[in-house]
């Protein structure tokens, strides 16, 4: 289950990106709902993996020890979950300014995209099947 939920996790990953393209390109409310939506479906199976994932277990068990070392294990408990909350926020925040008509909406949906170029494990695989 973790495999295929990791593999779905990937999938979503690009979608959200495709969607935070076409949101800050043209920020209306169809676009920024595309993104904003996807991007909580990525949230919340990042959550989930983080229940079944082995490697952030293992880190939450020792804790102390690997926020002291720099790492794979460092970088997903303390900075990739909090990117990905972050970029929700901005991303919502953006939806609303696009509901309402705001040039703001595309600020906002650029700085969640920015945010998540920053999250994205880029030294993981790519596509994962």
């Amino acid at each position: 289950m973790y495999e295929a939920l990791l593999a779905l996790h990937n999938l979503v990953r690009w979608l959200v990106l495709l969607f935070g393209l076409w949101a800050l390109f043209d920020p209306r409310p169809r676009p920024g709902a595309l993104f904003a939506h996807t991007l909580t479906l990525q949230v919340v199976l990042g959550v989930v993996l983080a229940f079944l994932s082995p490697l952030f277990q293992g880190a939450l068990a020792a804790l102390d020890q690997v926020m002291r070392t720099p790492g794979e294990a460092r970088y997903f408990v303390a900075e990739h979950w909090v990117g990905g909350l972050l970029a929700l926020g901005l991303a919502h925040g953006g939806l609303a300014q696009a509901r309402k008509g705001k040039p703001l909406a595309r600020l906002l949906f650029g700085l969640a995209l920015l945010v998540l170029l920053f999250s994205i494990p880029w030294f993981r695989p790519l596509f994962r099947l």
